[in-house]
């Protein structure tokens, strides 16, 4: 194991070869985020804590949540300050889904992060890609949201980033016995970085095989 700041190169290679056993060096199935659209990956990362995704214009599991809100803001969802500032009831109408973090309703979680961004100056997609660091701490001082799901927020931003959740923690964990979730994390971005591929389109790959073992 590493002392917590850089992978160790050992660890590395192991899990270089496992990745390449298994997911190949050219990871493919990443479905893209919402790099245009805040308020659809802010959406998208809270309702995604311990559930299921579902499919893409079938209205189920996670991705109808966003699509029912991209629908009602007109197919197009980038100013926070429009979820900010509308009423709670009327968000839940809409994304109609009853779901829980933190045991506080999912939605009122989306709508805290949304007054917290604002109040930092971040509106727009944009404005989380230029002030990331601010951007961060806004988000994890909304209560329910962690440093996992504030990576995949800026993995559907558009930044280079790893979730390192279950499934990748555990892939990971199959050749480096007990690492955290920060050092596979830290371990895929170094094996993406050897490869020279995107460490998101990585982890989705490991994320969909680890998940199929």
């Amino acid at each position: 194991m590493s002392d917590g700041t850089v992978p160790d190169p050992q660890d590395v290679d192991i899990l270089m070869t496992y990745v390449t056993e298994t997911v190949g060096t050219n990871p493919q199935g990443w479905p893209g985020g919402w790099p245009d659209e805040i308020e659809a990956a802010v959406i998208d990362t809270v309702f995604s804590i311990r559930a299921r995704y579902g499919d893409r214009g079938r209205g189920t599991g996670v991705i109808g949540v966003v699509d029912r809100w991209r629908s009602h803001r007109g197919g197009t969802a980038d100013d926070l300050d429009v979820l900010a500032r509308d009423d709670p009831q009327s968000v839940r109408s809409v994304l109609r889904n009853d779901a829980k973090v933190a045991g506080r309703p999912k939605a009122d979680v989306v709508q805290d992060v949304a007054r917290s961004f604002t109040a930092m100056g971040i509106r727009h997609a944009e404005d989380l890609r230029r002030d990331p660091v601010a951007a961060k701490q806004a988000y994890l001082s909304v209560h329910g949201c962690g440093p996992v799901t504030w990576a995949y927020l800026r993995m559907l931003c558009d930044l280079d980033d790893v979730k390192a959740d279950t499934w990748v923690v555990r892939f990971v964990r199959d050749k480096v016995p007990g690492a955290p979730p920060s050092e596979a994390s830290r371990l895929v971005k170094a094996v993406a970085s050897t490869l020279g591929v995107d460490a998101y389109r990585l982890d989705h790959a490991i994320w969909a095989y680890r998940r199929g073992v």
